[in-house]
Formats: C-alpha cells, structure tokens, sequence
C-alpha cells in the first residue's frame, strides 16, 4: 500500500469516529422548587412595582411571598438531591472549585443544581424577604403598644423600606447573572427553572 493511501485511511478513521460527547437531559428542578421560585418572584414584583404600601393588597401578598419562602426552607433538609442545602450551600471550598471551573469557561459539573453563586444570591433574597415579613408584620400589629423595647415604629419602616428597596437591587442582578451565566456555560438556565431540566453530557454519568 502506497503512503498516500495509509494516510486516506487514517483520514477516513478519523472522520468516522466523532469525539464531540452526546447530551442528554436530567431533571434537577422538582414542582416544588418552581412553584416556589416564580410564585415568589411574581409576589416579589406585584408588591415592588403594583400595589400600594400598607394596602391590603399588599400586606396579602408579602405574608403570601414570606411563606413560600419559609415552605421552601422547609423542604431544604428534606427536598429532592438538587433541591436540599447540603447539595448548593456556598462553602469556601465550592466556591474555589466554581470559581476555578469559570475561569475555563466549562460547565461546573460538582453543582449542576445551584451554583455557589447563585446559592449566595438565592440566600440573601430569602434573608430580605424574611426580614420584610418580620417588619411588615411588627408595624401593622398592635405589639409596640404593650412592648417598648423592641423600639419605635419609625425606625421599622425604615428598616422594611430599606430591604425593599435593596430588592431593586438583587433582583436585577439575579436576572443579568442567569442570562450572562447561561450565555457563559451554554446552558439555557433560565428555560431549566421552567422545564426542571438540564442538559448534561454522557461523562456526566453520576448526574441522574
């Protein structure tokens, strides 16, 4: 066999067996987690932009988002694997190895759930939104005519118009970071809160 024709053949292997991995899809998102997210999102919005401070209307709504979010601490001990603490929760040694996995710019495969970011975001929101629920429920109740030291009602307002305005803030940032981090990992993070599906490789194998 002449050299010309070893080299077609090997061009020929070469050809025949592609080594891009093939994708596949796995659920991370269970109905609870979704539920909560964009209930508490809408909730969120309503009371930030729609209904009046101090209305009804609003107060509902506040005491509807807070509890939402404490059904969504609840489930957190006991949820599905990507929905539990113990799988996102931001300790210094995942966010090294998040970090670490950005600067390549590949898919964090240790924390296909919430990333160490995200989990820092998503925790914070859940801190103001508690302490909202907190505020709002201290100013409209009749507790300050009975217990003085808790301190006086101005200063809550204060306090709660200051979380809420802080929301303006977080929320805003938690939607650039889904879409830049979706443009990032090729990963349509925003559509896998919708579906509770992500697109993974085959090397992926310990991800069902």
């Amino acid at each position: 066999m002449r050299q010309q024709d070893m080299l077609d053949v090997v061009d020929d292997s070469v050809i025949k067996s592609p080594s891009n991995p093939k994708t596949r899809q796995v659920k991370v998102w269970d109905i609870l987690v979704r539920f909560t997210h964009w209930t508490v999102a809408a909730g969120i919005i309503a009371n930030l932009l729609f209904t009046e401070n101090g209305s009804d209307l609003h107060v509902y709504v506040g005491y509807t988002v807070v509890g939402l979010v404490v059904l969504r601490l609840l489930w957190g001990p006991i949820g599905t694997r990507y929905a539990r603490f113990t799988n996102f929760f931001p300790t210094p040694t995942r966010l090294k190895r998040h970090l670490s996995a950005l600067s390549i710019r590949r898919v964090d495969e240790q924390h296909l759930g919430h990333n160490p970011l995200a989990a820092i975001m998503m925790l914070s929101l859940w801190a103001v939104i508690i302490g909202l629920g907190i505020t709002g429920y201290l100013m409209e109740s009749h507790i300050f005519s009975h217990i003085q030291l808790l301190g006086n009602k101005d200063l809550l307002e204060e306090v709660h118009e200051l979380l809420a305005n802080s929301l303006y803030l977080l929320v805003p940032l938690h939607i650039i970071a889904a879409i830049a981090m979706s443009y990032w990992q090729r990963q349509n993070l925003i559509k896998s809160m919708i579906t509770g599906k992500k697109t993974v490789t085959d090397k992926t194998s310990d991800m069902e």
